[in-house]
């Protein structure tokens, strides 16, 4: 650029609420010239402050601002291995999720860049590598060996490389995915590109990390939550560079800077994990669509039973599937038996161990094999209540009974943390007696342990994983035959691989299927399936006890029968009619306020200026579930309502909804209001 001609800079500043989030133009002063561009960290003045962190998003060489009303940038960050920079490519990827996921662009810039800071010289100081691997013990292995079925799926999937796309892996639990992948990311290396697999679960990157490190050794970088920040820096410094080519982990592996990205694989893809509660409420699944399409790599998810907008995708032909239909080593699907446990209660049984489950518990210890045991709920009891007037105590922030938790001896909220310890009376009548009622994973294994003794449990839910490496201490005791009985909650219901477990059982299987979740049928019989498959995966076939109240229920028949296609058309066939997904999108969007009846006036304001807008544009297709409280009632004390919007995610419609939620919250009248958007939520409270 000429000497002494104007550089303007296009800014997005760090901390700005959605009402104010916009990108501010800046002049570049002469001396910062040579070293300004897009992507970089700066700072700059704004409003009151002298300074302020923002991100250059765009450099020009003319503005339609009026000069003498710009500002000048202070200082920018340099472009160094610290990563307070963003590449072209992971630039377009947070202008992507700022305009499909209803954030602030700095919400989206530090999702895409979560070490970025302000460096304006080097400072050189060594320290050793943090590398969450190091330690490891390598047991280097041969050539993935692929029965006939994994190769045919393997073959058909790696057509792909040439085209990128999406493709579906669809295998029963147990056929063997894991090789499949083992094949694809070899295909990956050897054309010099990287690849990554994510997982939902930091429980889950036990077992594929020790056999991918076995195979793939200082090559393998993992990525999850529980990392240190070193440990994650060095490894994001570690996969920017070129020196790890695999990458594994969860949903936030996804922003990893990997060069030359080949193959995405993420694993369990119908996983509720993979979508963000917390703003960007983005979902893993489609950020990876766009970043394989970006850097034209294959994107292929995989599961036994896939979500069913996936295996909707697959089957109206606009990604590719393959499916594997039997187990890899020839052993049949684990024989399952419904139990109906009115039976128990007639019988004098209040436990949650039916009599046959005791039984196969006791024969699988004689013969030195391991059980794997499944329940929804952490805690010792749900939830506990005055006697006299069967009030629960509530969480005063949330609004939802608070599980007992007897080692800490206190009421504990699973939703903001917030304990208490068992109160002395009744807040609403006096009384003093207080009822203990449900059952949680802690009375579970309380009772394990006097019905069994000698046997060795270990128990895997929210409260024993809490500290660093306690997740894998858990399942390394498992792996090495520690461990007798595995209870535990979601995190083990899926993915692992243990050869000695040939028992599992489903300890009230009932408690999703009621929820106002329009998914609850299909996430009820997702974990049936997968729980049910952690059996009989080596030599030894294996068996499935599901415990049930309503044994009648379709769900379960399907379930026995491990019939993902049959329930899918049955459950479909009912979607299509009332028009949910996967033939419809659903927005959920969620008012706070002071009261419930100013939440409720908020979501009807906001219904009818939506409505008012779709008439304006015309014919896109809309439809409205009037406002109703959450199934999570309250956040931080304030009362909370959503309403529902059935419609087609697409920019058209993303456009109104996001002209009108700025609207509404930059409204002087809506100043207490807190507001969310969230396109097809995970969960519908």
């Amino acid at each position: 650029m000429p000497l002494g001609s104007a550089m303007y800079a296009v800014v997005a500043i760090k901390g700005l609420p959605m009402s104010a989030d916009s990108l501010y133009t800046y002049l570049v002063p002469e001396q910062l010239k040579d070293t300004v561009k897009a992507g970089l960290l700066c700072t700059v003045p704004f409003g009151h402050k002298k300074e302020a962190e923002g991100m250059i998003m765009a450099v020009s060489d003319s503005t339609d601002c009026p000069e003498d009303r710009l500002r000048s940038l202070i200082a920018v960050g340099e472009d160094d291995p610290d990563m307070s920079s963003l590449s072209p490519d992971r630039l377009s990827l947070a202008l992507y999720i700022r305009e499909r996921y209803f954030c602030t662009y700095w919400d989206a810039i530090s999702l895409v860049l979560p070490f970025g800071k302000i460096v304006t010289r080097k400072v050189n100081r060594k320290r050793a590598i943090k590398d969450p691997l190091c330690g490891l013990v390598r047991h280097p292995v041969g050539p993935a060996e692929l029965s006939p079925e994994q190769n045919a799926a393997y073959e058909n999937i790696k057509k792909g490389f040439s085209s990128g796309g999406a493709h579906l892996l669809f295998g029963v639990t147990g056929s063997g995915k894991t090789l499949v992948y083992i094949k694809l990311i070899d295909d990956v290396l050897a054309s010099g590109k990287t690849a990554l697999l994510l997982v939902p679960e930091i429980a889950l990157t036990y077992q594929i990390v020790t056999r991918l490190y076995d195979r793939y050794g200082d090559d393998l970088a993992v990525l999850h939550s529980a990392l240190t920040k070193a440990e994650r820096k060095d490894t994001f410094s570690l996969i920017k560079s070129g020196h790890k080519k695999v990458i594994v982990g969860t949903r936030s592996a996804l922003f990893a800077p990997a060069p030359d990205l080949g193959l995405i694989i993420i694993d369990e893809e119908q996983e509720n994990a993979y979508k963000s509660e917390m703003t960007p409420k983005y979902a893993a699944c489609e950020v990876a669509a766009f970043i394989a399409n970006k850097k034209k790599a294959l994107l292929v998810v995989a599961s036994a039973t896939p979500s069913f907008e996936s295996f909707y995708l697959a089957e109206s032909g606009k990604i590719g599937i393959s499916e594997i239909k039997s187990r890899y080593n020839g052993q049949p699907m684990p024989k399952v038996v419904l139990v109906d446990m009115h039976d128990e209660v007639m019988k004098g049984n209040s436990s949650p161990f039916g009599s046959l489950l005791l039984s196969e518990i006791e024969e699988n210890l004689k013969r030195g094999e391991q059980t794997v045991l499944f329940m929804n709920h952490r805690g010792y009891n749900t939830f506990v209540s005055c006697f006299d007037c069967a009030e629960p105590i509530v969480c005063p922030y949330c609004g939802v009974a608070m599980p007992y938790h007897k080692k800490d001896e206190r009421l504990v909220c699973h939703y903001c943390g917030y304990s208490i310890p068992v109160p002395q009376y009744c807040s609403k009548c006096g009384g003093k007696t207080m009822k203990y009622s449900g059952t949680g994973t802690q009375k579970a294994e309380e009772e394990l342990s006097q019905l069994f003794p000698n046997a060795r449990i270990l128990r895997m839910d929210a409260d024993t994983v809490s500290e660093k490496g306690s997740r894998d201490a858990i399942l390394s005791s498992v792996s090495k035959g520690e461990c007798d009985i595995l209870l535990g909650t979601q995190m083990i219901t899926k993915g692992l691989d243990f050869p000695n477990v040939t028992l599992v059982g489903v300890l009230l299987a009932d408690t999703m299927l009621f929820s106002s979740d329009f998914r609850a049928l299909e996430k009820t019989f997702s974990l049936m399936t997968q729980v049910v498959g952690r059996a009989g995966r080596s030599e030894k076939s294996g068996r499935a006890i599901i415990q049930s109240f309503y044994p009648e229920h379709r769900v379960f028949r399907y379930a026995l029968d491990q019939d993902y296609v049959g329930f899918y058309k049955n459950e479909t066939a009912f979607r299509k009619m009332m028009l949910y997904p996967p033939f419809c999108d659903i927005c959920q969007i969620s008012f706070i306020a002071k009261t419930e009846e100013k939440a409720f006036s908020a979501a009807e304001k906001f219904e009818t200026a939506l409505r008012s807008a779709q008439e304006k544009a015309g014919s896109l297709p809309l439809r409205v579930i009037p406002a109703k409280s959450t199934y999570v009632p309250m956040v931080d004390t304030r009362p909370r309502v959503r309403i529902l919007i059935k419609c087609v995610d697409n920019r058209a419609q993303r456009k109104i909804l996001s002209e009108v939620y700025l609207s509404f919250i930059k409204d002087p009248a809506n100043r207490d209001i807190r507001a969310d958007i969230d396109m097809n939520p995970s969960n519908i409270s």
